[in-house]
């Protein structure tokens, strides 16, 4: 059952993180047509990456690549 919601979890947090990723590029691509939504998640996402620091944003990433190479070799 924990492996369940483990899973669950995980497909909820790519879903989103996929959403976002698209709202941020259909907000390149189409610029001010792209709509009120779009925008807004982009000014958010845009926002966040400009308030934190580069050294903990690359720390963050340079974890979960390690996490996914980690994963990737053991099953």
């Amino acid at each position: 059952m924990f492996e369940q919601i483990r899973k669950i979890g995980w497909l909820v947090v790519e879903a989103a993180l996929l959403i976002v990723v698209l709202c941020v590029l259909l907000n390149i691509l189409l610029g001010s047509q792209s709509g009120s939504f779009i925008a807004g998640v982009a000014a958010n996402a845009l926002n966040f990456l400009k308030d934190v620091p580069p050294g903990t944003f690359l720390g963050v990433v340079l974890l979960l690549f390690i996490y996914w190479m980690f994963k990737s070799r053991k099953s």
